[in-house]
């Protein structure tokens, strides 16, 4: 085995280090907090927590009850049946990852409002007395969210029904169960680790989720420690709740790796045995099809339908070359963070690759964990370390540029958070190289670094590349901590689109949440393209 140097040990641990500083300052911060003031904690139970909780939790168990329905049935449908339009609906459900859920918010906002598209149509159909609900409530944030998350569910479900084996089915059926008992009694447990993993996914976004729900005024954890910190000016109260939901986080990320570690014991052999499809009867195709294409309808294809229709009534006037500077500052951020993320990335997979320790694994395990962090969190906890340190640079004198509200503090906040992403891209191409290609890199006299700048970096340029786009649709869709730590004039597309829209101007906060759309989408079509080939592959088709 090749044997990297005490050098890149001490990277990793220092790595580490800075990767978590923030959390540390934060936790530090809410328990001097506790001991200076401890009847924050106690006012917090009295007045916030409780609303806070009960707002939380009903966000909460909406979504997973609607992602659970829009992603776990559309699933089943597919593996099992053959209808008309099957193939192109199987990929066209992952499209609404590339919409944002304030994005989403504001365009049906705007359609249902009392003047929008669709509820002008409702109303002259149903007379001029009919009144669309308020979408700006709990009901409409868990309907919004649930639109733009259910392909977590969805894309873990499908790749759990996909690797079963047909044989199981056959048997319940030959036992006289019927097509929907043998759905719930056996495919579906079957099912059950993928499907928990994916709304553990499902509930990390929904709980850390900013724009969405401070646009319709609902408050959770995420948008309390928001106004708390900034607008309020409490920052042990803020630093109180922020702990508290980054322990809820952990949990959920906790569940999540148990999930998915069952998994593998619930994997059935099914290499070999073909999967026939049953054709379904006119009737059940139209209303299976139907049904399958509504959660791509309302989280992808209305959303951008109204986009449209707001963009018709732009005003001329409006400078396009803005629109375009805010589009390159968020690719700037974007692919620094991304160019960053991925050294990073590289780094830590090839090192516990080569030195695989238990603590370089938990180093590794902890790295990954940032991304299930809330942007809102994130942004305060970088802002405790880089004050500090632009204390110390003033009060010594040095003539140093201020950390705080720069690019760097982005690009470090994007890197905490998204660093996971392009982790697990590596992570996946190096698990595809064997083992064998290292020692006979070491019979032929090549150190650790030849063998990865030689031998596997050439190798990975399609998982490097998948990592990049992810991180750099992340970025670009990222709202809190974005508007945060930004420099002073230096908007991006999401703090713009948030900005247009929070002032009501949803015109003109179409046109930087249009081309959000359109930057997102671009990696998820690639992703979709290699996800086709790889189950073409697979199929032998």
């Amino acid at each position: 085995m090749l044997t990297l140097g005490i050098r890149s040990r001490v990277s990793a641990g220092l790595l580490a280090a800075m990767l978590l500083l923030p959390f540390c300052c934060l936790a530090g911060m809410a328990l001097v907090g506790l001991y200076s003031a401890p009847d924050v904690l106690l006012h917090l139970m009295s007045t916030t927590l409780p609303g806070l909780l009960f707002q939380t939790l009903g966000l909460a168990l909406g979504v997973m009850v609607l992602t659970s329905t829009m992603g776990v049935l559309p699933a089943w449908w597919i593996t099992t049946h053959e209808f008309p339009g099957r193939r192109w609906i199987e990929w066209l459900l992952i499209l609404p990852l590339a919409m944002p859920s304030y994005v989403i918010a504001y365009a049906y906002t705007d359609a249902l409002q009392f003047s929008g598209l669709f509820s002008t149509l409702l109303r002259s159909l149903l007379g001029l007395q009919f009144r669309m609900p308020d979408i700006r409530s709990l009901t409409g944030a868990i309907l919004v969210l649930s639109f733009v998350l259910y392909p977590y569910v969805y894309l873990l479900a499908r790749a759990s029904f996909l690797a079963r084996s047909p044989s199981l089915m056959d048997a319940a059926r030959s036992l006289g169960y019927s097509a929907t008992r043998a759905f719930l009694q056996v495919a579906l447990p079957v099912a059950r680790p993928a499907w928990v993993a994916g709304l553990a996914l499902v509930l990390m976004e929904a709980l850390s989720e900013f724009g969405a729900l401070a646009y319709f005024g609902v408050q959770t954890f995420t948008t309390a420690i928001f106004n708390t910190w900034l607008n309020l000016g409490d920052r042990a109260s803020a630093a109180l709740l922020s702990v508290m939901l980054l322990l809820m986080m952990l949990g959920l990320i906790v569940a999540e790796g148990r999930a998915r570690g069952r998994a593998q014991f619930y994997t059935q052999s099914g290499k070999g045995q073909t999967m026939v499809r049953s054709r379904l009867k006119p009737l059940q195709a139209a209303v299976v099809m139907t049904l399958c294409t509504l959660p791509f309808l309302l989280g992808f294809v209305l959303p951008v339908m109204f986009l449209l229709v707001l963009l018709q009534h732009v005003d001329t006037s409006i400078d396009w070359a803005r629109s375009l500077a805010w589009a390159k500052h968020s690719a700037i951020l974007g692919f620094s963070a991304a160019g960053v993320s991925l050294v990073l990335a590289v780094f830590l997979s090839y090192l516990k690759r080569q030195q695989p320790q238990r603590w370089i694994q938990t180093v590794h395990r902890l790295v990954a964990l940032g991304y299930g962090v809330p942007g809102a969190i994130l942004a305060i906890a970088i802002l405790l370390p880089l004050a500090f340190v632009d204390r110390f640079t003033f009060e010594m004198g040095w003539s140093l540029p201020a950390l705080t509200g720069s690019v760097v503090a982005l690009v470090y906040a994007y890197n905490v958070r998204f660093t996971s992403a392009a982790l697990q891209a590596v992570d996946a191409g190096l698990n595809q190289i064997t083992r064998h290609i290292d020692e006979s890199a070491r019979v032929l006299g090549r150190t650790a670094r030849q063998v990865l700048w030689q031998v596997h970096l050439p190798i990975l340029r399609g998982p490097l590349a998948t990592g990049v786009l992810l991180v750099l649709v992340d970025v670009v869709k990222e709202l809190p901590a974005t508007l945060v730590l930004r420099p002073f004039d230096f908007d991006t597309l999401a703090v713009k689109a948030y900005q247009f829209a929070a002032d009501e101007r949803l015109t003109e906060a179409a046109v930087p949440s249009l081309l959000i759309v359109l930057v997102a989408l671009v990696p998820i079509l690639l992703l979709m393209r290699q996800g086709a080939r790889q189950q073409q592959s697979g199929t032998g088709h």
